[in-house]
């Protein structure tokens, strides 16, 4: 929170803090806010902000909140901070991590918000990855009530989230772990007082490994598609505000989908953040993006002229320099500005695989075998960087090993810079025996004296159809086209450099490895990659340096860490790579109370079996304040049962140090 000033120009003098309010909702259930109101809202009505979010208001995101949500209150909007049924102060459980009655309590809260007196009926959602992705499928309902939504980093399409070209990311199944934890949490026993002890213990019952079904389906099915908006997303009809950094890729590509996808009057902002807030983005430059915010919103729920509709339709950040640095860092570059998304003459650069190399044309056919290496992602950093943990390694480094252990295409060297916004397409024409196994793909610059940087990367299930709707097979001559989509970038690359696209059998630890892999060969003749050029770089003025209310005080007790450690087992052979990454612990003074968090993933692999990986998961809450403490535990492990899993959990729960919960569940997940 140090990195942003305190609010500025405009601002109301003064705001009315509710520490609590209660939303009922339609089956009965009540919701706990935490609302910021200008001091006359009750006599001089306001448009209502809703940020909605399963995150727990009163301790994991009190600081974030406070300093957002105060800012948008000083300048005039009635912001409520909710908790999801289940979690944090809320009563009922939560459950699967999408389910469609998050998206009923939301329809719920918006017309609840619109008829209080401090309201004037027009609401808006504001939201960061759960919450934005809330806010997109609530919009697609189309309450009379929500005007506008303003989404950072959401997702428009759950099983892209969970199933990266029809392979299983492992956060898919570490996630299962952390959705238990969040669901297991008890509620603050200063906002519902004593039945906070009751209230935890149906929590503790109903808590279940929900997200066992994710390994269930591993096709795109019905299963994915509650509320989720990838399929139509012209259901949404209110003007909407994006977001995304391009460290956090998976979103990324969310949010360049979805601006090219809306038909309302939308923009987009795309900066070199991971998965945070932009005015919290890291690696910067951060910008002052709820000023951006409110611009947005005084033009839709206030009628004012901010010229914010002005702006090119994707402001984008496009980075120069070469880096392979794992640790947030402030990234050069210039603000660029498109007037349309994506640019209507669909500009691609695009380079054919040949023998060894890529060409600015096509190649004579040959066939060249993909290795069959099981570890290749060693230097791949996070599938989702948050940098939550003192600003651990979580990004790509130095993929000179991974290279090594690939397939490799390069460019000759660049004689100019080459500027890229956008998508990159991958298209393969393999021959195998069998529609089975995956490739991964990665995009890369290279130096001359050898360092490799990753640009992008993108896998595919190669048992899957084109949709990942269903299984597919090979032709009679062994031939199978696949197209990939690798993940949304921004970058130029530095003359004398090359492009390098390297192909690999497996992602692991980033994604799991399929039971069988047959020979895999590449044939040139009609293989491909589409880079999606920078047409007019026009330059943007850019933005200015972030801003936000004061926030709460946290006293750090303990430091937090993020890890990683590899070692080989010389005499078995196996791989194990420990990631440890805890946020230590704090205080929070103002409500005397501490908490910690803290996650181990032990991913274990034998470079010989496929059916060797395991992924072991544990996550530890606690909470504290004078006499009162709380902790839970949660583990899991995942494994390959044939060609499904063997999922264990385990939950436990104490109070005061003594344990009042525990409970174990032993799954076998059909392939």
């Amino acid at each position: 929170m140090s990195s942003v000033k305190p609010p500025s120009e405009g601002a109301c003098a003064s705001v009315h803090e509710l520490e609590n309010i209660w939303i009922p909702v339609r089956d009965g259930v009540r919701l706990a806010a935490r609302a910021w109101l200008p001091q006359d809202a009750d006599s001089n009505p306001v448009p209502a902000i809703l940020e909605y979010i399963p995150y727990r208001k009163r301790d994991m995101t009190a600081l974030r909140d406070t300093a957002t949500h105060g800012y948008l209150s000083r300048h005039g909007y009635a912001c409520v901070r909710l908790d999801a049924r289940g979690t944090g102060d809320s009563e009922g459980v939560y459950g699967d991590q999408f389910a469609a009655k998050y998206v009923d309590d939301a329809i719920d809260v918006i017309a609840w918000l619109a008829a209080q007196p401090w309201c004037n009926g027009a609401v808006a959602m504001f939201g960061l990855s759960w919450g934005a992705a809330i806010a997109m499928q609530s919009a697609a309902r189309r309450p009379s009530s929500l005007k506008t939504i303003i989404c950072a980093a959401g997702i428009d399409d759950r099983y892209a989230l969970r199933y990266p070209g029809g392979c299983l990311a492992t956060a898919t199944v570490s996630g299962i772990v952390a959705q238990m934890s969040y669901a297991s949490r008890p509620p603050d026993p200063e906002i519902v007082g004593q039945r906070w002890r009751e209230m935890w213990m149906k929590r503790l019952e109903a808590a279940t490994p929900t997200g066992e079904s994710w390994l269930a389906n591993p096709l795109r099915n019905d299963a994915w598609q509650t509320d989720a908006i990838a399929a139509d997303n012209r259901r949404i009809a209110c003007p909407t505000l994006l977001s995304a950094g391009f460290a956090d890729p998976v979103f990324a590509s969310a949010m360049l989908r979805t601006l090219a996808g809306l038909d309302v009057p939308r923009l987009g902002i795309f900066g070199p953040w991971a998965h945070r807030y932009p005015h919290f983005g890291i690696p910067g430059p951060s910008i002052d993006y709820l000023r951006e915010t409110l611009r947005w919103l005084d033009h839709w729920l206030k009628g004012r002229d901010t010229g914010i509709m002005s702006e090119p339709h994707l402001r984008a950040w496009l980075p120069h320099g070469f880096s392979t640095s794992q640790i947030p860092e402030l990234r050069p570059g210039r603000w660029i500005g498109e007037t349309q998304w994506p640019n209507s003459s669909d500009l691609e650069h695009r380079y054919w695989l040949g023998r060894s190399q890529l060409a600015p044309e096509p190649q004579p056919d040959s066939l060249a075998e993909v290795p069959a290496a099981l570890l290749i992602s060693s230097g791949a950093g996070e599938f989702m960087p948050i940098f939550g943990s003192d600003r651990g390694p979580e990004l790509p480094g130095d993929q000179r090993e991974e290279d090594r252990a690939s397939l490799v295409f390069d460019t000759a060297p660049l004689d100019a810079p080459l500027s890229l916004v956008g998508i990159p397409r991958l298209r393969l024409s393999l021959e195998t025996e069998k529609a089975v196994g995956q490739v991964a793909a990665r995009l890369c610059e290279v130096t001359p004296d050898g360092r490799s940087r990753r640009l992008s990367w993108g896998a595919r299930n190669l048992a899957l159809s084109d949709d990942l709707s269903a299984n597919r097979t090979v032709s009679a001559d062994g031939s199978l086209f696949v197209d990939i989509p690798l993940y949304a970038l921004a970058e130029t690359v530095t003359a004398g450099n090359r492009l390098r696209v390297a192909l690999s059998s497996s992602y692991w630890p980033l994604i799991w490895p399929e039971v069988k892999s047959p020979l895999l060969r590449v044939r040139m003749a009609d293989s491909l990659i589409s880079l999606p050029l920078c047409p007019g770089l026009s330059a943007y003025a850019g933005f200015r340096e972030p801003v936000a209310a004061p926030t709460l005080r946290w006293t750090q007790l303990q430091p937090g860490c993020y890890h990683r450690a590899e070692r080989r087992d010389s005499a078995t052979g196996e791989h194990t790579l420990t990631i440890t990454d805890d946020m230590g612990q704090g205080c929070i003074e103002e409500l005397g109370l501490e908490i910690s968090e803290a996650t181990t993933r032990i991913f274990r692999i034998h470079p010989d079996d496929p059916c060797s990986a395991a992924l072991t998961t544990h996550m530890t809450f606690r909470v504290r304040r004078s006499s009162w403490s709380a902790k839970t535990t949660v583990c899991g492990k995942a494994m390959r049962a044939g060609t499904g899993f063997a999922a264990r959990h385990k939950l436990r729960a104490s109070e005061n140090g003594c344990e009042v919960f525990s409970r174990n569940w032993h799954s076998e997940i059909a392939g």
